[in-house]
């Protein structure tokens, strides 16, 4: 399991380190996401150490998990963030993250959402539209501010990725196209609260060739170009986005962080030494570091020589699946390597169709009622995008750090579910 970042079997069980499973569910019941915090930071310093000799800083996507736990450890570490939502930023400066190390995205920044940025004092904001330029501008000027801003580039450029998951296109709702991005630098000076300090562009995700980047990035600087002439400052931060691409299988590529650093090296050529490169890495850090354990609930047998398993985890706690059809890894926790495959289709108890994590894997024939299954790779995009649907309450969530495991978030109880609802 190579693609499982801290997670084997040892003497037929699964662990996370060193942490037995079976140890931590006992505790905690089932659903419950575990992550191996250790793995974590290894990505991020392997992420952050491909880039030496740039000048550059790492801002992991909050969006990908934002675990209270996560960013603390993520931001004693020196890492950066980027945070899409005033919700987001408020999570990281609880984490206690430095401020000058976080920069806003998003496509629909609300006037709470820059306000909220700009008192916290962040360094850049990433720009999508001339409407949100003047209303940055705007809130910055009657604070007396004057924010940085990163006008976001959409390249147009088609990427080997889902639709769903795939952001520079120019058919997509993100960036901004070439001319528009001259007529706002042609403009700065009619925006006194904004100074455009560069540019960035954002492909999408699970991308796993530099060659997008690379056509990106080029294209990026000969508009840099363009528009520094037009600007009382030279604009000098570069930011190339996320999306590097993870493996959910043992056959799958991964994005190395040292073949993008020699892109963006060769690419910025004897420029680099004048640039301030980010870089928005989330999944790449924290995907396969975290896995979502389950028990079954039920077997129920189905066409010929296959069966539904369905688990106690829905599509509510892991949306993936359902969302845009994205395939995990799914192993029981106490192998049995003399049982019979079983041809499976693996789903939840949420009552939708589209309620399936796998169909047609395989699984032990000898599982049973109560027996614990892990879906791997899940780090990502699971907790941070689970729900109450179905008045199902969100799970719990662990970390193991060494070989010590912690509850980072309690499992919600019924009446969490209804905080703040009123009976009439």
């Amino acid at each position: 399991m190579t693609f499982a970042d801290g997670f084997s079997y040892r003497d037929g069980s699964l662990h996370c380190g060193p942490v037995r499973i079976a140890d931590i569910t006992r505790e905690t019941g089932t659903p419950v996401w575990v992550y191996h915090f250790d793995s974590i930071v290894a990505r991020y310093h392997e992420h952050r150490d491909a880039f030496a000799g740039l000048t550059h800083q790492t801002c992991y996507a909050v969006k990908a998990n934002s675990s209270l736990a996560l960013l603390r450890m993520l931001a004693r570490a020196g890492c950066g963030f980027d945070a899409n939502s005033r919700g987001e930023l408020h999570r990281c400066l609880t984490a206690g993250a430095d401020p000058t190390r976080i920069i806003m995205t998003g496509v629909g920044k609300s006037s709470a959402d820059i306000a909220a940025a700009l008192d916290a004092g962040i360094a850049y904001f990433n720009v999508e539209s001339a409407s949100e330029c003047r209303l940055i501008s705007e809130l910055a000027t009657r604070r007396g501010v004057r924010a940085n801003i990163v006008l976001r580039l959409n390249p147009d450029i088609e990427t080997d990725t889902h639709p769903y998951i795939s952001t520079g296109e120019a058919s997509h709702k993100f960036g901004l196209n070439p001319a528009d991005i001259r007529t706002l630098a042609s403009q700065e000076s009619w925006l006194p609260g904004v100074r455009i300090a560069g540019l960035s562009f954002h492909l999408g995700s699970q991308l796993v060739s530099t060659d997008p980047y690379r056509d990106a990035l080029r294209l990026l600087l000969k508009v840099l170009d363009d528009i520094t002439p037009l600007l009382p400052e030279a604009p000098d931060v570069v930011d190339v986005g996320g999306g590097f691409g993870v493996p959910y299988a043992a056959d799958e590529s991964a994005l190395s962080p040292e073949s993008l650093a020699d892109v963006i090296r060769d690419v910025l050529g004897d420029r680099a030494a004048s640039i301030q490169l980010i870089t928005e890495p989330g999944r790449s850090f924290v995907a396969n570091a975290g896995a979502l354990f389950c028990s079954v609930e039920h077997l129920k047998p189905s066409a010929p020589n296959r069966t539904f398993v369905i688990l106690d985890a829905g599509m509510n706690d892991l949306m993936r699946p359902a969302l845009y059809q994205a395939r995990h890894a799914i192993i029981p926790v106490q192998r049995d390597e003399n049982a019979e495959p079983m041809l499976c289709d693996v789903v939840g108890p949420v009552c939708e169709s589209s309620d399936v994590f796998v169909a047609g894997t395989e699984l032990p024939s000898s599982l049973q009622r109560g027996q614990l299954v892990a879906i791997l790779s899940a780090g990502a995009y699971g907790s941070s995008m689970s729900s109450t649907y179905n008045s199902r309450p969100l799970a719990t969530e662990v970390a193991v750090v060494g070989d010590a495991w912690t509850v980072i978030r309690e499992r919600q109880t019924l009446d969490d579910m209804l905080r703040g609802e009123k009976l009439r």
